[in-house]
């Protein structure tokens, strides 16, 4: 009788442990941000080696975007609602940005790790990201886009895109440098009426220059 040849190597992975391992490494980035995304502390939330975990995703970083990709999703389907939640008319452009002004300072606040693990990480990447990662991005700032389509003075497509950009730097900036001011008493408050200021502005100056 023939000898059985036995399999070399260690066993593959099960498709649920990619699963099971992603969960386990985004409930570390929620508590922890970008210093629990470290392969050891991953593998023993996780109970695999840390073998399997750069088996699974390669390398640190790029689970890493993986987990920012799912914050963008996040982020987009949070807006999305809250759009769909506060019910105004498309006319009203500076109404529909201040709703997605007032997700995104919820959003922050909510989940402050995951928000600052996003940043800390596109700002230390030496290389220019891969496309599909930018493209989730992207997606952020079309939600923005399609709000101020209605918007007099930004018919134009690009002015459009551009206009976005600009406003939604200017939230983000607001956000970034009030919201952990201890000076203020009610931060969340204070970062929202500036940027309603911005915002009101900003469309008054479109359509002016009509």
């Amino acid at each position: 009788m023939a000898e059985k040849t036995r399999p070399r190597g260690r066993p593959a992975l099960a498709p649920e442990v990619r699963g099971e391992a992603l969960a386990a490494a985004g409930a570390l980035l929620a508590e922890q941000g970008l210093k629990g995304m470290k392969a050891r502390t991953i593998a023993e939330r996780a109970g695999l080696s840390v073998g399997s975990i750069y088996k699974l995703f390669g390398d640190i970083d790029d689970l890493v975007r993986e987990l920012n990709m799912q914050t963008y999703r996040d982020v987009a389907a949070h807006h999305q609602q809250a759009l769909a939640t506060a019910g105004l008319d498309q006319a009203d452009v500076h109404g529909r940005i201040m709703v997605l002004a007032r997700a995104y300072v919820e959003f922050v606040t909510t989940h402050d790790a995951r928000w600052r693990a996003l940043l800390a990480f596109n700002r230390r990447q030496a290389s220019e990201a891969p496309g599909y990662y930018t493209a989730f991005e992207d997606q952020l700032f079309r939600i923005i886009t399609d709000v101020l389509a209605p918007a007099p003075g930004l018919e134009d497509p690009a002015d459009r895109e551009r206009s976005a950009r600009a406003i939604w730097a200017a939230v983000h900036g607001i956000v970034l440098i009030v919201l952990p001011n201890a000076s203020y008493e009610d931060p969340v408050a204070t970062a929202l009426t500036q940027i309603e200021m911005i915002v009101g502005a900003f469309i008054r100056d479109a359509a002016a220059r009509r």
